[in-house]
Formats: structure tokens, sequence, C-alpha cells
């Protein structure tokens, strides 16, 4: 079985090792600062490694020791919970750095007792894990209750941070209310028992960054610059996800086109048209439910997919959107410009349609709408 010595040995130069990785990610990425937190709390732990390195059979360090000791362990908790914070985009109440501050300091004035008050070192112990245990806990209810997207590596950091928590609160009531002390056998258990979670917290912040920077860079494929919309891409792949063959239900499509472009961007220039089709799509997503798709189709064209509705619910829309896009003037400049859109609809008939064929017959429709004089719409 290994000795103290060389799980000390092992446990610092892990620490080492994914400090240097963080400070790679960070220094390439300055503007992150969930990654500085992180690396924070890293360098924390390392600190707290080395010291206990120095002595690794030494079960009874002198107070200042011990103090230094538990201050990293807890800066190193409290970091990581900041770094979630930030990773999220969330700021921080006064009442939840009062608090970690608290979590941070007490195990260290704890050990003040010692000398003063002829405690433990049992009592000292307990009273690090059951902070530990709150900064755990903490962590993991920023996952779970907090976030702000939905990561799947997010959940190896939660279940990494749980059995924290869980391996905290056991060991504070082991040494609280059993006969176990703090022995070779106890430092040894819980050596290994933090090499192990170490690897899964810090093996997760780096998924969690990566999963991040892949969603965000297809996030980036499938949408449209200009007005946040999907493109021809990421419409075919989230009709990929849409069932157009759920039972007593049909899919319109909505294929519109606004009025006279060209003359705006002529008068305009380029970047008041550019402000038109952001309004315009603004002004769509309002007006859309949650499972309705919206798509720059093409340089003034825009697609609208409706599940699960019928052709005169679909109509109704498109006369709601129509009537918005020519009685609300659009803001361009501080100057009222007058816009309009005709508009083409089609219905995905069942059982053998497809979406193509009914943008084709869309597009025909929005065909006609322009030729019996713009500003309507046909199906």
């Amino acid at each position: 079985m290994l000795d103290l010595a060389t799980l000390s040995f092992s446990s610092t130069v892990s620490r080492a090792a994914y400090f240097a990785v963080f400070l790679i990610l960070a220094l390439r990425q300055r503007e992150k600062s969930y990654l500085w937190h992180w690396l924070g709390a890293i360098l924390a732990s390392l600190l707290g490694a080395i010291m206990l390195a120095k002595e690794p059979t030494n079960l009874t360090l002198p107070v200042l020791e011990s103090m230094q000791i538990f201050t990293f362990y807890m800066a190193s908790l409290v970091l990581s919970w900041s770094g979630l914070r930030r990773f999220y985009g969330l700021g921080f109440h006064a009442y939840a750095i009062v608090s970690v501050v608290i979590l941070t300091v007490t195990p260290a004035l704890a050990c003040l007792l010692v000398p003063w008050l002829g405690a433990s070192k049992t009592i000292v112990a307990s009273v690090y894990f059951l902070c530990a245990t709150a900064a755990s806990v903490m962590i993991v209810v920023e996952i779970m209750v907090a976030r702000r997207e939905y990561l799947w590596s997010q959940i190896v950091v939660a279940i990494a941070f749980g059995i924290y928590a869980m391996g905290f609160a056991l060991s504070a009531a082991m040494l609280l209310f059993t006969d176990l002390q703090i022995s070779t056998e106890t430092a040894r258990a819980t050596i290994i028992f933090d090499q192990i979670n170490s690897v899964l917290v810090y093996v997760g912040y780096v998924a969690m960054s990566g999963e991040r920077a892949n969603l965000q860079l297809r996030h980036q494929a499938e949408t449209d610059a200009l007005t946040g919309l999907f493109n021809r891409r990421g419409i075919q792949h989230a009709l990929l996800k849409l069932d157009f063959e759920r039972s007593g239900s049909t899919t319109c499509v909505i294929l519109g086109d606004l009025d006279h472009f060209k003359r705006i961007n002529d008068t305009l220039g380029h970047e008041g048209g550019d402000d038109v089709l952001k309004t315009f799509a603004k002004r769509l997503k309002n007006l859309m439910r949650s499972d309705d798709m919206a798509v720059r189709w093409g340089g003034e064209e825009f697609l609208v997919v409706l599940p699960h509705t019928s052709i005169d619910e679909a109509t109704a829309f498109a006369e709601r959107l129509r009537t918005r896009i020519e009685t609300e003037p659009f803001m361009i400049f501080t100057k009222a410009v007058n816009v309009t859109i005709s508009i083409g609809i089609a219905e995905i008939a069942q059982p053998r349609d497809t979406f193509e064929k009914a943008v084709e017959r869309a597009d025909r429709a929005l065909y006609s709408a322009k030729r019996e004089g713009r500003n309507r719409i046909c199906r």
C-alpha cells in the first residue's frame, strides 16, 4: 500500500500539472474571468498540498501551518464556486461574499482553539469538514439550480462536488460522534479520496469550457450573424428534431419578402438596410411561439416554420405579421421608414410531402402576392 509521502507527492504533482494546463488556457483566453478563478482554485489547493507534502507523516502540525493549510483548501473551494458564478455570467451579492469569507476563515480561526482552550485536533478537523461540506453544497446548487445553459460536462463537476460534500459530512460525523481519531490510515484515505475527486473536478472544468466553445461554434455556423435567426444550414439541423408526422397535426411554412428593399438600400444605404432587417427580425420573433422557427432565407427573404399549425392558423399569423410591419414605421437613423411585406403560405401535406416541396409552393404563392400588388398574403 502506498505510504503518505508517496501519496502526498502524487497529489502535489497532479495539481501542478492541472495548474500548468489552466495557466495556458487562462493566458490564451484572458477575457474569460472564470478561468482565472479556477486557476486560483487549483493554485490554492496546490499550495495546501505542498505544505502537507513537507511533513506528510506528521499528524500534529503546528497551529500556524494548520491554519494556512485549512485556508488554502477552503479558498480552493470558494474560488471554484466563484468561477462557476462567472462561467454562468452571474455576479456576487454582498451576503454571498460575506458567507464565503466566513467559510474560508472559520477553520483557520478554529485552529486557535487548540492553544487557547485546549480543543482537540479532532474538533478542529470537524470544523474544517463542516465548512468544506457547506462550500461543496454551494457549488452543487450553483450548477443544478443557477445554471444558464445545458452542458453535459457540468454534471460531472456537480457529481464530483456532491461526492466531496458527502465525504466531508461523513468525516465530520465520524469524528464528532464516534471514537475515530485522526491517524495515518484516515490521512491516507482522505488523500486518495481527494485525488480521485480532483481529477473529476479539473477535467470537468476543461470539458465545460470546451463543450461551451463547441456549442457556440455550432450556433455561429447555423445562425445568421445580422438578424440572429437561423440560416439555411441551421434550419436543416433544426428540422431533424421536428416530428412532421405527429398524429392529428400539420405544419406550415411562411415565406415573406420585404417589398422594394432595393429602394430602401438605395435611400438609406446598406447600413440602414441592415437596420431594417434587424428590426424586422425582432418583430418577427416577438410574434412567434416557442417552437416556431424563423430563417433568413435570402437577402430580404424570411422563412417561418410553424409546427403543428393548420393553414388557417398560419394565415392568421401571417396577417398579424403583415399588419404589424405595415402599421408600425421602422425608426432608422431617427427617420420613420414605411415597410411592407409580401407573404406566401404552404402546408406540408401528409404523409409523403417534404419540407422542400412545401417551400417551393410557398415561393410560388409569394410570387403571386408580388404580382398582385405586394403587401398581401397568398396561399
